[in-house]
C-alpha cells in the first residue's frame, strides 16, 4: 500500500463525518423552526382568545337596557361617545320646548279664566276672548308635539343601541366582495350575444 492511502482514508473518513453534522444540524435547524412557529401560532391564538374574552362584542339586549334606563349609555356601551352629543342636543331642544309652550299655554290659560270669572287679565285689550282661546290651543299643541319629539328621540336612541350592537358581529372583511364586470348574454330574441350591465355578490369560503 502507498503512503497516499490512509490520507485517503482520513479524508474520505472526515467528509462523511462533516457531512454527517451537517445533516444533523439542519435536522435541528428545521425542528426548531416548526417548534418556534407553533409556539408563536399557539401564543398567537391564545392572545386573540384573551383579546376576545376582555373585548367581547357588545350585547345587543344589555345595549337596548341601558339606553332605556339612561339615554346614551347603551351608546358609551357600544363605544359610540360620538352620538352622545347628538342624543342630549336633541332631548335638550325638546325639553326647552316642552317647558316654553307649557308655560305659554299656562298664561294664557289663565288669563282667559281670568277673563271669564269677569276679572282683567294683562291682555284685555290686546286679544280678544276667541283670540286667547286661539293661541291658548296654539301652545297645548306644540306642547304635545314636544313631548312626541322627545319620545321620539329617546326610542330611537333605544333603537340604535340595539341595532348598533348587532352590526358590531356584520362581516366586512375581504372574503365579502362587490364586483363588476361585463358578461355576455345570449339575447333570447335574436340569439346574439350582448354585453348587459349586471350585479355580482361574491362570498369566498
Amino acid at each position: 500500500m502507498s503512503s497516499k492511502s490512509p490520507l485517503k482514508a482520513i479524508v474520505l473518513v472526515l467528509l462523511v463525518f462533516t457531512t454527517f453534522l451537517q445533516v444533523n444540524a439542519q435536522r435541528k435547524d428545521s425542528a426548531s423552526i416548526k417548534g418556534d412557529t407553533v409556539s408563536a401560532k399557539t401564543t398567537t391564538d391564545t392572545t386573540k382568545l384573551k383579546h376576545k374574552a376582555v373585548h367581547p362584542y357588545p350585547n345587543p339586549a344589555k345595549a337596548m337596557l341601558y339606553s332605556a334606563i339612561i339615554p346614551g349609555l347603551g351608546q358609551i356601551y357600544n363605544k359610540r361617545y360620538w352620538k352622545l352629543p347628538i342624543i342630549y342636543v336633541g332631548l335638550g331642544v325638546c325639553t326647552y320646548f316642552i317647558i316654553s309652550n307649557h308655560q305659554q299655554y299656562m298664561t294664557f290659560y289663565n288669563a282667559l279664566n281670568t277673563r271669564n270669572n269677569g276679572g282683567i287679565d294683562p291682555y284685555y285689550n290686546i286679544y280678544s276672548s276667541s283670540d286667547l282661546v286661539t293661541i291658548q290651543q296654539y301652545y297645548n299643541r306644540y306642547f304635545w308635539l314636544s313631548i312626541i319629539g322627545a319620545g321620539f328621540i329617546y326610542i330611537l336612541n333605544v333603537v340604535d343601541a340595539n341595532v348598533d350592537a348587532q352590526l358590531h358581529n356584520f362581516d366586512v372583511s375581504d372574503n365579502l366582495s362587490l364586483n363588476i364586470s361585463p358578461q355576455l348574454y345570449s339575447n333570447p330574441l335574436n340569439g346574439k350575444y350582448s354585453v348587459q350591465p349586471g350585479l355580482c355578490l361574491v362570498k369566498r369560503f
